[in-house]
């Protein structure tokens, strides 16, 4: 039956196509600006995991400039531009805006489905800002990012994917041309580098990385540890995110007694509580405890009153890139040269 959808995707292809030939050929302009501006973005529909190498970025360049995220805020129930506020909720402003706010409070974090005028805005009230991240901002051309950043999964790469509806891809297999920087992300320990760089045939002005996802040390969601032995526990995972294969692989050696599976950027209601509540209820083991990841409980957070009389944990992410240094430079140097002169 899914081969009925492959017509649609040749035709969504042309489309894309058209339109990007249009912004090659100058036809229609995008708009560039003074400010250095990194682009983190994918040619697929989610599940790279742009959210914590967004993470990586701030944390690699917070500390010596002032960065400001621009994201469009997915699936958020306010519209227009907004400056998200960690006194807030992630439902106002999409689940990874609101968790990069909350992991970084120092910085500027702005939605906006207009980039053009987003970023036209932060530079009128934040004159000070020094570089901008595009969170997802690969295949919306209107802004022409100094640094372009692609994401794509090892174990799922663009090369071997189709356009929607029939496959996830968005934008066009040549796009990929369109990057300063491609990241193989999700690599599993042992990895073919030099076939998966041969099958993107990354040109001689690209610079390809392998990044892989560590799973950091899980923490209570009322401020302290109270299990210092995970073995032994049965575990309630709840996810509502766009792939789980890697997070339950890593979890193969816990007891996963239930997995409530939501879908991407799920935005959790009172019903949805109450099954998570009466599920854990319902596992008769006294060794027993929520797991969910940090993506999910920012939008969990809202009802977490009623989760008091369980053993509720989150398991947050980090991810590791191979020769960081030389990829450190890479983004240190461009923000560096192409600082604003005031």
């Amino acid at each position: 039956m899914r081969y009925i959808l492959y017509p649609f995707s040749i035709i969504y292809g042309f489309v894309i196509k058209v339109r990007n030939w249009l912004y090659d050929v100058n036809i229609i302009k995008e708009n560039t600006f003074t400010i250095p501006i990194i682009c983190v973005g994918n040619l697929a529909i989610g599940g790279t995991g742009k959210t914590p190498h967004v993470d990586y970025l701030i944390n690699l360049l917070k500390k010596k400039y002032n960065v400001v995220l621009l994201s469009r805020g997915y699936k958020r129930k306010k519209s227009g531009f907004l400056y998200v506020d960690k006194d807030g909720y992630a439902k106002n402003f999409g689940d990874e805006p609101y968790l990069i706010k909350d992991k970084h409070p120092e910085i500027i974090v702005a939605v906006d489905n207009n980039r053009k005028k987003g970023i036209k805005k932060i530079l009128v009230d934040y004159p000070k800002s020094e570089v901008i991240i595009l969170d997802d901002g690969f295949q919306h051309r209107k802004i022409k990012a100094g640094l372009n950043i692609l994401l794509t999964e090892y174990d799922y790469p663009f090369f071997n994917d189709f356009m929607l509806p029939f496959g996830t891809l968005r934008d066009n297999k040549q796009s990929s041309k369109r990057a300063d920087i491609i990241i193989a992300t999700k690599c599993p320990t042992r990895i073919n580098t030099k076939k998966f760089t041969e099958k993107i045939n990354v040109k001689k002005t690209q610079e390809i990385y392998f990044s892989n996802i560590n799973y950091n040390r899980w923490f209570c969601a009322f401020g302290k540890n109270k299990i210092k032995d995970f073995c032994g526990y049965n575990i309630l995972l709840v996810t509502g995110i766009a792939k789980t294969h890697h997070l339950k692989h890593y979890l193969k050696s816990n007891n996963i007694s239930k997995h409530l599976k939501f879908s991407d950027h799920h935005r959790y209601s009172k019903n949805d509580i109450r099954l998570i509540i009466n599920t854990y209820s319902s596992m008769l083991d006294e060794n027993k405890l929520i797991l969910t990841t940090e993506k999910d409980f920012v939008k969990i957070e809202a009802f977490i009153d009623l989760f008091k009389c369980t053993n509720f944990y989150i398991c947050p992410i980090e991810v590791n890139i191979n020769e960081s240094s030389k990829f450190e430079n890479k983004i240190i140097n461009y923000v560096k040269k192409n600082q604003r002169k005031r």
